[in-house]
């Protein structure tokens, strides 16, 4: 799936605070991008991210040094 494509199925309020798109694979093996953004997801973004492309809606990542800064990520398939 090319980037502009990924873009178009995301909510308005999450294209702009995305921060990266990385290529991986899934533990069951399938190919995927990861998305940052940097903020946590709210529960309206992630009811309008319902269909069967996102996954790991409910991801969150921290910086171990600083835990209070979280940043939500989740899959694109």
């Amino acid at each position: 799936m090319s980037i502009t494509k990924l873009i178009e199925l995301l909510p308005d309020s999450v294209k702009c605070d995305t921060v990266d798109f990385k290529d991986v694979r899934l533990m069951d093996g399938r190919s995927a991008i990861r998305v940052t953004i940097d903020r946590l997801l709210t529960q309206e973004e992630k009811d309008k991210m319902t269909s069967k492309r996102f996954v790991g809606l409910d991801c969150v990542g921290f910086y171990k040094y600083a835990p209070e800064i979280k940043k939500s990520y989740f899959y694109v398939v």
